[in-house]
């Protein structure tokens, strides 16, 4: 009898080893969500836009956010202290970085930042023991020539109206290319490669001021004044070929019915003069992303698109007609011309 007891106890003990083995297994996996967002000038383009970034970020409540188009000094009352004090008075703790006029605030401690060129840096989080490199970036917005087609200027001059529009790739791309676009991405890719070499998970997320070549297909070359044209964007194309992986894609690649749109966003509290770089075109694009680096510890759970319904097409204010998963903003409140891009990761530690 004793002997039965003691197998019944035994088997007892390894069931429920067993089952905190089960427990612990699922508590090594960490939702890990990241926002991306230019916030137009600082956020001065909008009547109270500092509160409005507050109201949305308390909402979200990413675990991290990059930031960029900061353009003020320390005496010219700049945003980001401002949001992480008002964040912390509504019981909200974030840690935070900013190298030049990119930025980055955690919910995780950032134990080292590194300025990898005038476009980006690297923050290095320490994601419940996994060490998680997020570079916020901001490229050159001129030499932006996916305007060609759509008969506008690229902006290295002006934005004017062109006489015609120009729909040669090889124009586009030569154009494009004079840009440092190309090069600051390589240095990316070049740092993301010490990282990923230290055991690290590897995020970038800006704007990047040049549409993906994952979105100028033949699916969308008669679309959204594309003009025929089918574009192998050279800054996308280089971090795919360096086996990057664009998070929005990754989860939603048909760019017909997920194109995914970030600029130009439409905003209550701004005119669609104001929004628009050009007014009598469809200049609808994605240019915010979050590229990772893939590894079997990290896979895109969820990826959507924050801001207003509305976008600006010809100068007129048009709901957004895409099956784009939305998040819009709180009380209709939003601080920039772009959409944000909120991506939540699932990472196994």
């Amino acid at each position: 009898m004793m002997k039965k007891w003691i197998g019944l106890l035994t088997a007892l003990m390894l069931s429920a080893t067993a089952l905190n083995a089960v427990c612990a297994k699922k508590q090594e996996i960490t939702d890990f969500s990241l926002l991306q967002l230019n916030l137009w000038v600082e956020c001065t383009k909008v009547s109270d836009a500092p509160n409005y970034l507050v109201e949305q970020i308390a909402v979200l409540q990413p675990d991290v956010a990059t930031f960029c188009e900061l353009y003020k000094g320390p005496e010219d009352k700049p945003v980001i202290p401002f949001l992480i004090k008002q964040l912390k008075a509504k019981g909200l703790l974030y840690y935070d970085a900013r190298i030049e006029g990119r930025a980055v605030i955690s919910k995780y401690p950032i134990s080292e930042t590194q300025r990898i060129n005038q476009w980006m840096f690297k923050a290095v989080l320490d994601v419940d023991g996994t060490r998680v490199a997020v570079y916020p970036a901001h490229s050159e917005y001129r030499y932006y020539s996916c305007y060609y087609p759509r008969g506008y200027n690229d902006g290295s001059q002006n934005w004017n109206r062109l006489p015609a529009p120009i729909t040669n790739v090889d124009t586009i791309l030569t154009v494009c290319n004079r840009s440092d676009r190309v090069a600051s991405m390589q240095a990316f890719i070049d740092n993301a490669k010490e990282e990923v070499q230290r055991g690290g998970l590897v995020l970038m997320a800006g704007d990047l001021n040049e549409p993906s070549c994952l979105d100028w297909t033949d699916a969308t070359k008669n679309l959204f004044e594309h003009r025929g044209c089918v574009v192998n964007w050279s800054a996308s194309a280089l971090l795919l070929q360096a086996g990057f992986r664009d998070a929005y894609r990754t989860k939603y690649p048909n760019v017909v019915r997920y194109p995914g749109f970030t600029f130009p966003a439409d905003n209550a509290a701004a005119t669609p003069q104001q929004l628009s770089w050009a007014i009598e075109a469809d200049e609808r694009e994605r240019i915010d992303f979050v590229y990772y680096h893939p590894d079997k510890r990290i896979r895109v759970k969820a990826a959507q698109i924050v801001g207003p319904r509305g976008c600006i097409v010809r100068g007129e204010r048009l709901t957004e007609p895409s099956r784009d998963p939305l998040i819009l903003p709180i009380n209709n409140h939003w601080p920039s011309d772009h959409k944000g891009v909120f991506v939540t990761f699932c990472i196994r530690h």
